[in-house]
């Protein structure tokens, strides 16, 4: 059994940010879901406190798809 460290654990909560993003926005493609997930992520890259950066990523990328597919 091998421990997860904080990065996997970090990957592990924004594959769930996804997974509940993806249900919300049934309607869009889990590649578009999964483009502003990511790229949300991304801009935390170079953060050195990471504990709070899946909460901002659903946030953000809620708000952002919200926005961008809103009609």
């Amino acid at each position: 059994m091998t421990a997860s460290g904080p990065q996997d654990r970090e990957t592990g909560a924004i594959e769930q940010v996804l997974n509940r993003l993806q249900t919300k926005f049934a309607d869009r493609t889990r590649t578009d879901v999964a483009d502003v997930v990511h790229k949300t992520a991304d801009g935390f890259a170079g953060a050195r406190i990471r504990d709070y950066i899946p909460l901002l990523v659903e946030r953000i990328a809620r708000d952002e798809l919200a926005h961008r597919f809103a009609a």
